[in-house]
Formats: structure tokens, C-alpha cells, sequence
């Protein structure tokens, strides 16, 4: 009986121990499956996330949220705050060249309290019916002057009717005081556009990115497939698979126009610190749906090229600063 009873027990205790080491084979099996939310939050892109609005209209550089939520109050930070608030950390940028002096400003201050001013400005610029009279409400109007004319040679500017203003926003960029309004017109959908107030406190507005200017019809770039670059205010986003024969160390794009449907591939040097600014602004963006401007080309002769390459970027999202202004 002894000894039948310590068979007993040692075989319960055998099974007792099998069981215990099961059960920890088990428990760090399973510990390692687990997923740490917060990696795969930064490796993959939400589907929900932010992207291009798609309104070439009325919202053409906006990053859409799924939330659509409404502009937050003017005092809000504009990077942090809504919808428009974000398409402002896309839409603005410095372009790269001599380290700047210190600024003064970085945002039109108390906009709230300069309505009027800048409800004048955007009602004399929609309404005015020639270049002549738009360039006295236009950042840099020597320099935009030609585009503004070569633009208008093949379209006719669009006869708006003004209704009132809507919401305002401080836009920050060191150097510059910008903003964001939106122009309620009776005879259209309302515009959004960026607006700069000078140092004798007028306003103006930034025609290149309003209208997202280029040097180029899209269509015949893609046709033509011209070797020496030209500018254009794009969409960008990261494609899953990189096309067959991209050059090494390169950086692929799946590059759109605002205004057609056409889709291109086109790529640049990782590597090259010129780039530097760009890769920046794609982070930001998530690598989905990003303004840019863009200086674009095909390497070797006309019409070889299968992807574009990226020569240059002249701005951060649509819009190009030269300099700083006090």
C-alpha cells in the first residue's frame, strides 16, 4: 500500500509539473504575439487619416480630416487646431538658401482685429476683371506679373461676385506675417487663400497658390516629356510598390495634378541634402496626399522616360517665400 501510494503521488507530481512548465511556455508565447499599438501606429499609414480634400475649387491645398471639423477660433494654434489648421503646416514653406535674419513676426497678429482690411483686399481682388488690377492686390507683383499675364493668355479670369468674409487664421512661418481666409462669393463656392500683411499694414494676397500656378499644362509635360524642368504645384503620396527600373539610393512618388487625372511616377536622391526639406514635408503629411511645388523633368531624351524625376522642390506645400520680411 506504501508504495502503491507513492506511486500515486509521484506520478501527480509529475503531472503537476508538466502542467506548470506548459503553462509558462504558453504565457511567453503569447506575450510575444502581443502588438504594440504604438509601432504599428508609426509604421503604417491610417487609411482614415489626413489626405488631399480633392476641392480644387474651393479648398485646393487643404488636407482634408475625416472629422471635417470647423476652423478653430483665430487664437488657436494653427498647426494644432482642426482641419485648416493642419493643411497650414503642409501648404507653407521657406525655400532653402542664406540663413535668415532673426524675424520680428511670425504670423499676422490679432487678425481678428483686421478684418476689415482683409475683407477689402479680397473683395478688390475677386472683383477686379484684368491683371492690371489684380497685381495691386498680389504678393510680388513684379515677379508674378508675367506669370499672371501668360497664365490669363489661354483662360479668362472669372467674374466673382463678393459676398462677405469668412473665417481667418494666423498662418506661422518665421520671418513673414501669413494668414488663411476664406471668401464667401454670392455667384461661386467660397475660396480659401493665403494672405500676407506688409510692413505699412495693407494686405495681399498669394496668387501662385490660389490658383496652383505652373509652367506647364500637365497633360502636354506627360506627352512632351520634356528634359529641362518645370515648375508645378503637385500632389504627392508614397506608392506600395516602387516601379520596375527606379535608379538606387532613389526615393519614389506617386505625383498628381490638382486639376487632372493623370498619374506619374516620379523619384529623387534620398541621399542629396537638397532633399532634405521635401522628405520633411512628406513626413508631416504622412506621405499621402502632399502639397508640393515641384520642379519636375524626364532624364534623357524626349519621350525615353517611363518616371519623372524631381530636379528640385521650390516650397514647402504651394506656397513659395523668398527671404524673410521683418
Amino acid at each position: 500500500m506504501v508504495n502503491a501510494i507513492a506511486t500515486i503521488l509521484g506520478c501527480m507530481a509529475l503531472v503537476v509539473m508538466i502542467a506548470t512548465v506548459v503553462r509558462v511556455v504558453m504565457v511567453k508565447l503569447w506575450e510575444s504575439a502581443r502588438v504594440n499599438p504604438a509601432y504599428v501606429e508609426s509604421v503604417y499609414d491610417d487609411e482614415k487619416s489626413r489626405r488631399w480634400s480633392g476641392k480644387t475649387t474651393t479648398e485646393p491645398a487643404l488636407l482634408d480630416e475625416t472629422t471635417h471639423e470647423p476652423p478653430k477660433p483665430a487664437s488657436a494654434s494653427p498647426v494644432q487646431s482642426g482641419s485648416v489648421a493642419t493643411a497650414n503646416a503642409s501648404l507653407l514653406t521657406l525655400r532653402p538658401g542664406p540663413a535668415p535674419v532673426e524675424p520680428t513676426a511670425s504670423s499676422i497678429q490679432n487678425i481678428e482685429s483686421k478684418r476689415s482690411q482683409i475683407e477689402s483686399t479680397l473683395r478688390q481682388f475677386f472683383e477686379s476683371a484684368d491683371v492690371g488690377q489684380k497685381l495691386a492686390f498680389v504678393r510680388d507683383p513684379g515677379r508674378v506679373r508675367p506669370l499672371m499675364e501668360r497664365y490669363y493668355r489661354s483662360r479668362q479670369s472669372p467674374a466673382l461676385e463678393w459676398k462677405s468674409l469668412g473665417w481667418v487664421l494666423p498662418v506661422e512661418e518665421p520671418g513673414f506675417r501669413l494668414g488663411y481666409a476664406q471668401a464667401i462669393l454670392a455667384n461661386s463656392e467660397p475660396v480659401s487663400v493665403i494672405m500676407e500683411e506688409l510692413a505699412d499694414g495693407s494686405f495681399r494676397v498669394d496668387w501662385e497658390s490660389s490658383v496652383r500656378y505652373g509652367e506647364l499644362d500637365w497633360g502636354e509635360f506627360i506627352k512632351t516629356q520634356p528634359a529641362s524642368p518645370k515648375l508645378f504645384r503637385v500632389i504627392a503620396s508614397k506608392p506600395r510598390h516602387a516601379p520596375v527600373g527606379t535608379p538606387q539610393d532613389s526615393e519614389v512618388l506617386e505625383i498628381k495634378h490638382p486639376d487632372d487625372a493623370d498619374m506619374i511616377y516620379a523619384y529623387f536622391d534620398r541621399k542629396d541634402p537638397k532633399f532634405q526639406p521635401l522628405i520633411q514635408q512628406l513626413q508631416t503629411g504622412n506621405w499621402k496626399d502632399v502639397p508640393l511645388t515641384l520642379r519636375l523633368c524626364y532624364p534623357g531624351p524626349a519621350g525615353s522616360g517611363k518616371s519623372a524625376r524631381i530636379a528640385d522642390v521650390e516650397g514647402k506645400g504651394w506656397l513659395i517665400l523668398h527671404g524673410t520680411r521683418s
